[in-house]
């Protein structure tokens, strides 16, 4: 009887540990824990200050033109204001480590507005970085389509539906004080110009919204297709994103890499559809934030926030390495062909981390290898254990 009965619990037994080996490893991916960061800045303190020589530059990559007027300094009261050609993004790195999920930017914004088409907050951007293409309106330049640049779309014979606007990707929010409205923009592919444009809705300031100062702008990110736009609070507006992500056929020789969500839906705070589009350049792999300025124009910007959740450091941290200071960046002197539009493209040095982009291994294959060994034995061995017994 007990002879019986071994074989059969051996086998059992083989087959429960095979199982419980298999399962380690998912074991071990749901124990990762993820804590709330935040990243924030006030500028209290740095009255007098440049704003690319304050703390900012830990997140951001600052561009301000200071050849072509650009200029960005904390004022009196506490304010960074940028004028002329100014802006900032979030680095690359930051964007691939802090910005594939779930995120939070809100800050205090106000802009002088002589045209809404010159200044905005953005996100779910590019790296401006990322895409270049040549611009034969701004000499032949290698343009890329900074924070504070113009797309060039009608100089360049552009005829398309749509409007021009600063910036080469993402969702734009704009003041149009002339307007007493809010736009809400997504920036777009088109076949014409340097294949970039806009196109996007405009709405009145919702209530209690300030038109002489300072307002509150939140954009809370999913991650997986859905921007809520509040100001000061209250919900103002959504932007849908989705389809699947994919390239251009971007550049110079049409082989850009760039991935995009190219579906999107502007909607109002009451959930109704305004904009459809389904040429978007809804940046894919992660989310650039920012803020650009251009022209005869004064950005005023305070409590810059960023949320978003990180896993939990193990119990024994790696070294703690110090920052490193992003170089200044030179810029050339800019052209003058299209008037107050036209300035030369900053040389911008940044690039895409193609080891982020990548996927990460599975470091339990020689597990899957080592345990499909030991059970395919151990069974062989009872199977033929087995037959020798009733042979005899």
């Amino acid at each position: 009887m007990m002879k019986k009965l071994f074989k059969p619990a051996a086998l059992l037994l083989c087959m429960t540990l095979l199982l419980a080996l298999l399962t380690v490893p998912f074991a071990a991916e749901e124990a990762d824990e993820y804590e709330e960061k935040v990243i924030s800045y006030v500028f209290d303190g740095d009255e007098g200050t440049n704003v690319e020589d304050t703390e900012l530059t830990d997140t951001f990559n600052m561009q301000i033109i200071r050849a072509a007027g650009g200029d960005g300094v904390v004022n009196n009261d506490g304010v960074a204001e940028l004028s002329k050609y100014a802006g900032f993004h979030t680095d690359v790195d930051v964007a691939y480590d802090c910005f594939t999920g779930a995120y939070t930017f809100s800050l205090d914004y106000d802009f002088t507005c002589s045209s809404p088409a010159l200044g905005g907050i953005f996100v779910r951007m590019i790296d401006p970085s990322s895409y270049r293409v040549t611009n034969p309106k701004n000499a032949g330049t290698q343009q890329s389509f900074d924070m504070f640049e113009w797309d060039w779309y009608g100089e360049n014979g552009g005829k398309g539906e749509g409007f021009s606007s600063i910036g080469g990707s993402g969702i734009r929010v704009f003041l149009n004080k002339s307007n007493s409205t809010i736009g809400v923009s997504v920036k777009t592919r088109v076949e014409d110009g340097l294949f970039v444009h806009s196109k996007g809705v405009e709405l009145a300031y919702p209530e209690g919204f300030n038109s002489n100062g300072m307002n509150n702008f939140r954009f809370e990110d999913d991650g997986k297709g859905i921007v809520n736009i509040y100001i000061n609070d209250a919900l103002f507006s959504v932007v849908e994103y989705g389809g699947e992500p994919g390239t251009y056929p971007d550049g110079d020789e049409g082989d850009s890499e760039v991935m995009y969500y190219k579906h999107a839906v502007i909607k109002d705070a009451a959930g109704t559809q305004l904009m459809e589009l389904d040429n978007a350049r809804i940046s894919a792999d992660y989310s650039a934030v920012g803020v650009g300025n251009r022209g005869e124009n004064t950005t005023m910007l305070d409590n810059i926030k960023l949320t978003y959740l990180a896993k939990k450091k193990t119990a024994t941290p790696a070294p703690t390495q110090a920052p490193t200071q992003k170089p200044t960046e030179k810029a050339a002197e800019p052209t003058e062909n299209a008037g107050n539009k036209a300035t030369a493209a900053p040389t911008n040095n940044a690039t895409v981390p193609s080891e982020k982009q990548q996927k990460k291994g599975n470091n339990y294959i020689w597990l899957y290898v080592a345990c499909g060994v030991v059970a395919v034995a151990a069974v062989a061995i009872i199977i033929v254990s087995s037959a020798k017994g009733k042979k005899k």
